[in-house]
C-alpha cells in the first residue's frame, strides 16, 4: 500500500491575529458595543484578553436579554479590570437592576482608570431611591464629561463641585435642596456646558445657576407631561413621563457672565432674574401649553414678557407659537416687553397666519431694526391678516428669508411676494419643503411663479430644497 505524499500546500497563516496590538485594537473599536467586542475573545488565545484593552466601554443591560443580573454584574466588573489602561469613555445602562453600592464600585473602577467621559443610566434598586455621587467622582481630575440618567431618582448634590468637569447633563433627575444645588453649580469651576433634561424641580422654590465659566445652558422638560394621572393606555416604554402639575420650580435665577447660548423648552418658571448675561448671543425659547398649571394665559403672557426682557440684547432668537400667543394675550402691567431688540440679527418664529398671532409677530419685528435673517415656520393658515405693514423692517437690513416646512401654500407665497416686493436689501430667499412628493410635483411650478414676482432687490436669489437636504444654519455658536 502506497503512502500518501505529504501535502505541498502551505499552512494557512492567521495574518490578522499576527498584527500588532494597536492595529487589532483599532479594528475592535470599530465594533458598535463592548458586548460584541468581548465575543472576539473566543477566536484564539491571542484574542482572549485583547478586548479588555479597548479604551472605550459601552455596556447596556437591555442589549443582554439572555443575561441574568449576576452575569451582567460580573461582565461589567471584568470589562473594568484592566487598570493599566486609561479610559477614554465609559457608558453604562443598567436600569433598576443594580444597587447604588454596586454602581459606586464601578464608578470607582472607572475613576481609577482616569476616565474622561462617563455616561451612567440607572435607577438604584435600593429602597430609598436616593443617589449620592461618590467622593472619588467629584474629585476626579481626568473627568471632562458626565451624563446621569437617574429614572426620576433623587440626586443629592454636595457643596463641592467637580474640579475639572466641562460638560454635565442631568436627565430625569430630581433635585431637592436649593442651597446645595446653587453651591454645586457655582463650584464646578471649569464647567462650560450644562444640560438639565426632564428634571423634577418642584421641591426647589428657586433654581439658581451661578457659574463663572458656563457657556452653554439647556433646560428642557418637553418629555414631562404634568397631569394628575397618566392615560389608561400609557406605555412605560414611551418617551413621555407623567407627573403631577407641581413639577416646576417657582423662579429661575441665572448669573453666568460667559454664557453665549441658552435653550429653554417645555413648562417654564413663573419668575426670572438674569444677572451678568451680557455675553449671551443665541437663545431658543420654546414653551409648551401650561393649561394644567393654575395660571391664567394672561399671567403666563406677562411671565413670557419678563423672560423676553432678560434676553432682549441677544443676536439670534428662536421662538415658537406658544411664545407668540402668550405675548398676544399678555397685559404686561410692568412694561417688561422690550421696546427694542437692537442686536437682533437672526430670528426664527413658529406661528400661524391670523390677526391674533401676526400682531405679536409684527410687534417683535418692529423692535428689530437691524434684523438680517428671518426664518418663518408657518404651522397653520387661519385667515390672512388685515395688515402686514413691515416696510420699515424689511427695507433696510433684511438680507435672508427662509420658509420652513413649505408645501406650495398660496398664502405663504403671498407673504413671500410681499417680502420680495419691499425688501430692497434681500440677498436670499429659501423655500424648504417638508413633503418629498409635493416637492417633486410642485417645486418647479412654485419657482416659475416666484420668478414673476416684482423684486425690490436686484441681487436676490431664490432657492428651493427638501428639508433633509443640508442648508446653512440660522446661527452659528462660536
Amino acid at each position: 500500500m502506497k503512502k500518501s505524499k505529504p501535502s505541498k500546500r502551505p499552512k494557512r497563516v492567521d495574518f490578522i491575529s499576527n498584527m500588532p496590538d494597536p492595529i487589532l485594537q483599532s479594528i475592535l473599536q470599530r465594533l458598535p458595543t463592548t458586548e460584541e467586542i468581548a465575543r472576539t475573545s473566543v477566536l484564539s488565545t491571542r484574542w482572549r484578553y485583547l478586548w479588555t484593552s479597548i479604551p472605550s466601554i459601552d455596556l447596556d443591560i437591555s442589549r443582554a436579554t439572555a443575561f441574568d443580573k449576576k452575569i451582567f454584574k460580573k461582565f461589567v466588573t471584568r470589562a473594568l479590570e484592566n487598570n493599566t489602561l486609561d479610559l477614554d469613555s465609559f457608558r453604562l445602562s443598567c436600569a433598576g437592576y443594580c444597587s447604588m453600592s454596586t454602581v459606586s464600585r464601578w464608578i470607582n473602577a472607572a475613576v481609577t482608570r482616569n476616565v474622561k467621559v462617563l455616561d451612567l443610566s440607572f435607577g438604584p434598586s435600593d429602597e430609598d431611591d436616593v443617589v449620592e455621587l461618590p467622593e472619588c467622582l467629584i474629585a476626579c481630575d481626568s473627568l471632562e464629561s458626565l451624563r446621569l440618567f437617574l429614572m426620576a431618582r433623587t440626586l443629592i448634590l454636595s457643596n463641592v463641585g467637580f474640579s475639572k468637569l466641562k460638560v454635565l447633563e442631568l436627565n430625569l433627575v430630581e433635585l431637592i435642596d436649593e442651597d446645595s444645588v446653587k453651591a454645586f453649580f457655582e463650584n464646578c469651576l471649569l464647567l462650560e456646558e450644562l444640560n438639565l433634561f426632564d428634571c423634577l424641580l418642584n421641591k426647589l422654590e428657586t433654581l439658581c445657576i451661578s457659574n463663572q465659566s458656563l457657556r452653554i445652558l439647556r433646560i428642557d422638560n418637553r418629555n414631562l407631561d404634568y397631569t394628575e394621572d397618566p392615560p389608561a393606555d400609557y406605555d412605560l416604554k414611551s418617551n413621555m413621563i407623567y407627573y403631577d402639575n407641581e413639577g416646576l420650580c417657582n423662579s429661575l435665577e441665572l448669573c453666568c457672565p460667559e454664557l453665549v447660548y441658552f435653550e429653554y423648552g417645555g413648562h417654564i418658571a413663573y419668575n426670572f432674574d438674569f444677572e451678568n448675561m451680557d455675553s449671551l448671543k443665541v437663545v431658543e425659547i420654546h414653551p409648551e401649553d401650561m393649561s394644567q398649571v393654575d395660571l391664567s394665559f394672561e399671567s403666563l403672557g406677562d411671565t413670557i414678557c419678563e423672560l423676553f426682557a432678560g434676553i432682549s440684547h441677544v443676536e439670534a432668537l428662536s421662538i415658537n407659537l406658544y411664545f407668540v400667543q402668550a405675548i398676544s394675550a399678555a397685559h404686561d402691567p410692568e412694561g417688561h416687553f422690550p421696546t427694542s431688540l437692537p442686536n437682533m440679527k437672526t430670528l426664527e418664529i413658529s406661528t400661524t397666519i391670523d390677526d391674533y398671532t401676526m400682531q405679536a409677530v409684527m410687534r417683535i419685528l418692529r423692535c428689530s431694526p437691524n434684523l438680517e435673517s428671518l426664518r418663518l415656520i408657518i404651522l397653520k393658515e387661519i385667515f390672512w391678516p388685515q395688515c402686514w405693514e413691515l416696510d420699515e423692517v424689511l427695507t433696510h437690513h433684511l438680507t435672508r428669508v427662509e420658509f420652513i416646512d413649505f408645501n406650495g401654500e398660496e398664502r405663504k407665497l403671498a407673504m413671500a411676494r410681499f417680502i420680495l416686493e419691499h425688501a430692497n436689501a434681500l440677498n436670499v430667499m429659501v423655500f424648504i419643503w417638508r413633503d418629498k412628493v409635493k416637492y417633486d410635483e410642485k417645486s418647479m411650478e412654485t419657482m416659475n411663479q416666484v420668478s414673476t414676482f416684482h423684486k425690490a432687490s436686484s441681487t436676490v436669489k431664490v432657492f428651493t430644497l427638501l428639508k433633509e437636504q443640508p442648508f446653512e444654519p440660522p446661527y452659528k455658536l462660536k
